[in-house]
């Protein structure tokens, strides 16, 4: 029943790929698709291409993966998405097996998993073609193994992981080396620092017990150095995409501007939500009180320990994304499983209970303001459920998934009853009917262009800034105008709608009063379309 159920829900999350305005965006996802395609187009498939030149921001592996299924299903968003899709399907397999193999409790696991598949990270992730649900899927790959190769003495699961490790490159670089390097060093501090009557004890035993892992290691390099050789002897732009991707696109982010580390902080309660609560519950339960399991004590320090070092790493650049530790968000979930905490303790816990009720009441009110009635019916009805769960003190059961099914769809109500009213027209649907073979996308940045012409795959698309659309696009007969812009008198507007504002220039009061008079205009910009007087 629990795997009908969860192959009923990942159908309705795949149905969802193929539109193009997914609930939570993440730039970079518009450059890699629009690198797909150019390089289907181009014919280039080992060396993927971004307006016209080999791609040097990343490595080749989602692009690969991309174009495979391109060609198979045709060119589209779902076909795309599907990559990340899968990686998904694949890290929660990993998932279950690896928390059923620690909890030994199927019903603990199958809690855990469906807490995991409904959370921010998987719903964002796994729906998009970015890096991040592959790491996650290599990180995990790897601990799995790590963990089957303790529990079984067999070092052929090593060396599996440290193999499958090389992929990991094909991704993102050698970011993936860099934290499998850290749990290992996470691993060996436990074992061989031990503080006994306020003095610190070093033993050098479990190195030489881990001696053939970290030989084993070396098998993850066999992948990088064949690229790498490849890169450097068979590609004429091999030495320069080399240097760009290492010392500008890598090493650059010592040196950009500088961000706040609370972006990082932020990272791990945002893509644990909607079980933010019960996590950091569980996580404080592990780091005050002890546990009678010594073996679990050891993987849950191990873990805890794993997951300050990186959080430590990603401080230390100057650029700090939230997103760079979602490879990690699955190792939180799996530390109930470590402490032999229930899922059933950790909902039903003070803090977490009383949260939901407040979600959904939250929702209700937004959903007068923004005058959304699906969402609030579904949230009265959440009130209901929750509140009614946290009054039945007699029926346990009740009072558990009263509160965990409700908790679960917060997100999915987010993504389907109030983001998705709200999102932006669909910008090929406001063009049908305008009949042309060059659009010039006036903008801030390229990547609304790149949007553009990945929606619109049969017309040329070209960016200009505003200044400079004549010099850029002199034969384009339609414009795009996304900021404003003086054009000349041959311009002819034909059509118009509204978006979301990027970037908010309005102070609180503005805000407060736009909100009062319910004006969402203030929060849109108006984007604008032209075409020459004589094409009309």
């Amino acid at each position: 029943m629990f795997f009908a159920v969860l192959f009923i829900l990942s159908a309705i999350f795949a149905m969802t790929l193929g539109v193009p305005d997914v609930a939570f965006p993440q730039g970079d996802e518009i450059m890699h698709i629009r690198s797909i395609r150019e390089s289907l187009d181009a014919g280039s498939y080992t060396l993927p291409v971004l307006s016209g030149l080999p791609n040097p921001y990343k490595p080749p592996l989602l692009f690969w993966m991309g174009m495979f299924f391109d060609k198979i299903f045709g060119v589209s968003y779902f076909s795309e998405r599907l990559v990340s899709f899968l990686f998904g399907l694949g890290t929660l397999t990993l998932f279950y097996k690896l928390y059923n193999s620690i909890s030994h409790s199927l019903k603990e696991t199958k809690l855990a998993t469906l807490a995991f598949a409904f959370s921010f990270l998987s719903l964002k992730f796994f729906g998009l073609l970015m890096m991040e649900g592959a790491m996650v899927f290599f990180t995990l790959l790897y601990v799995f193994l790590f963990y089957q190769s303790k529990k079984s003495k067999k070092q052929t699961y090593i060396a599996w992981g440290s193999f499958f490790v090389g992929f990991g490159y094909l991704l993102k670089g050698p970011i993936l080396h860099i934290y499998i390097l850290l749990f290992l060093l996470s691993y060996l501090y436990i074992k061989m620092i031990r503080v006994r009557r306020g003095h610190f004890q070093i033993s050098y035993r479990p190195l030489r017990e881990e001696r053939v892992t970290l030989l084993l290691f070396t098998l993850s390099f066999i992948i990088p150095i064949l690229w790498v050789s490849y890169l450097y002897l068979f590609t004429s732009s091999g030495k320069e995409l080399l240097r760009f991707f290492f010392i500008t696109e890598n090493m650059g982010k010592f040196y950009a501007a500088n961000q706040s580390g609370l972006r990082i902080w932020g990272g791990w309660f945002l893509y644990t939500i909607p079980f933010t609560i019960p996590l950091i519950h569980i996580t404080w339960m592990i780091t005050i009180r002890k546990t009678s399991n010594q073996k679990n004590k050891i993987l849950a320090t191990v873990v805890l320990v794993f997951l300050l070092f990186v959080t430590i790493f990603h401080l230390m650049p100057n650029r700090k994304d939230p997103y760079y530790v979602t490879p990690f968000i699955a190792f939180l979930f799996l530390l109930p499983a470590l402490k032999k905490e229930t899922w059933k303790t950790l909902i039903l816990s003070k803090y977490n209970q009383y949260s939901i009720p407040l979600f959904y009441f939250l929702f209700v009110l937004v959903a007068i303001i923004l005058r959304l009635p699906a969402l609030f019916a579904f949230s009265l009805l959440g009130i209901i459920i929750t509140v009614g769960a946290i009054l039945s003190l007699q029926n346990e059961k009740f009072r558990f998934y009263g509160i965990f099914f409700p908790q679960l769809l917060l997100i999915p109500i987010t993504m389907f009853l109030l983001l998705r009213p709200m999102a932006d027209p669909d910008t090929a649907k406001q063009l049908t009917g305008i009949q042309t073979k060059e659009i010039c996308v006036i903008a801030e940045n390229p990547w609304t262009a790149m949007d553009i012409q990945n929606r619109i795959k049969d017309t040329k698309v070209y960016f200009a800034l505003p200044l400079t659309y004549k010099e850029t696009c002199p034969t384009a007969d339609t414009l795009i105008v996304f900021r404003d812009t003086t054009l000349t008198e041959d311009w002819k507007k034909v059509a118009s709608w509204f978006q979301w504002k990027q970037h908010l220039n309005l102070d609180s009061n503005q805000i407060l009063r736009a909100l009062l008079k319910m004006d969402k205009r203030s929060f849109q910009s108006e984007i604008t379309v032209w075409k020459r007087g004589e094409n009309l």
